[in-house]
């Protein structure tokens, strides 16, 4: 039995460890909980079509219906609601936009995730006048919270979970007791001397928990994306963001961000709005938008897990799996995310 340290407990420790422990891995799970972790204050949004071009996911179809199974186990695994099937209504404004939407309606490859442009349907109550609409369909949200929080909670009544830093001086010293020890701390690993000089291109981001009164903000169930995302949490709650800053002094909440996000919410919300909450995470991001999977080339069994940018909730299973097959069966790396990409051209 192979047994493997999975450091971070975001959804990438999370998709790994249950990963490996379900395919029959004696699995120890740390975490530090330290401010800044991008899962925490994420939606979870999973969208097939994303961009001004309106392009589809890299590989969706081949990661959400692994998406879909994964989370739908963890309900089973943990109790409550993680995995919701929500469409996504799509504003758009502009010529161009309903142009740019109406030509991917008529190509193949889009036809079974996204729908003709429209009026805002159920949102029509509570937006500014002047939008027209399209669904996106095939789209989803994990919810995060209550995956982390229940995870972290079953882990530690079972004995395989703790919550402490890890001490990387020692990780020499440490790794001989197990077959495997995997790094997955988020954006905390773009000081890690471990994997020096990866292309990290990280970005915080901030969003707002509001509450909009009435029954018609409480009885929405689809998503709304503009410039921002309005994804609804139930009773009349929603998860508005969110924003990109590529420089910033700390992983904290910033009044600065809130100002912008009050400024995107006032744009589309016709309604009165409360905020009860404001949440700030540091995305760990790559530049070729590739997740960075494989061995240290500096430590022998030192593996990292990590750069899903804003895309986690859809590539952890998938990629969580994979790096579970070259774990356990020594099954190799896809080139095109293993992290020895970096490492070779710097050779």
């Amino acid at each position: 039995m192979a047994k493997i340290w999975v450091v971070g407990g975001g959804i990438a420790g999370i998709g790994l460890s249950h990963t490996l422990r379900s395919r029959g891995a004696e699995v120890f799970f740390t975490d530090d909980q330290k401010a800044g972790g991008s899962s925490r204050a994420a939606a979870g949004i999973i969208n097939p079509v994303t961009g001004k071009r309106f392009v589809k996911s890299w590989r969706f179809d081949e990661f959400f219906p692994f998406a879909r199974l994964f989370y739908q186990e963890m309900e089973t695994f943990l109790g409550g609601s993680i995995w919701q099937e929500k469409a996504i209504t799509r504003l758009l404004r502009t010529p161009e936009e309903i142009n740019d939407w109406s030509v991917r309606c008529t190509q193949p490859d889009y036809q079974a995730l996204i729908g003709d442009v429209e009026e805002v349907g159920e949102w029509s109550t509570l937006l500014n006048p002047g939008f027209k609409a399209a669904a996106i369909l095939g789209a989803a949200r994990v919810n995060f919270q209550h995956l982390i929080a229940a995870y972290h909670h079953r882990a530690q009544q079972e004995g395989w979970y703790e919550k402490k830093s890890v001490d990387l001086t020692q990780l020499p010293e440490t790794i001989k007791k197990y077959d495997a020890v995997v790094l997955c701390e988020g954006y905390l690993a773009s000081n890690n001397v471990y994997f020096p000089d990866l292309p990290w291109q990280l970005a915080k981001g901030e969003a707002l928990i509001v509450a909009i009164d009435g029954e018609k903000a409480a009885s929405i169930n689809s998503m709304l994306k503009k410039t921002h995302t309005l994804v609804p949490l139930g009773n009349g709650r929603f998860w508005s963001g969110g924003t990109y800053q590529w420089h910033y002094p700390d992983a904290e909440p910033s009044d600065g961000e809130k100002s912008t996000l009050v400024r995107q919410l006032e744009e589309v919300l016709a309604v009165p709005y409360r905020i009860e909450a404001q949440w700030a995470g540091v995305r760990p991001s790559v530049k070729d938008r590739r997740p960075f999977v494989g061995e240290s080339p500096v430590l022998k069994r030192l593996f990292m897990f990590n750069g899903l940018g804003t895309k986690g909730a859809l590539l952890a299973p998938y990629w969580a799996n994979h790096l579970a097959d070259h774990l356990l069966e020594n099954k190799p790396l896809d080139p095109l995310v293993d992290v020895q990409r970096v490492f070779s051209k710097n050779l």
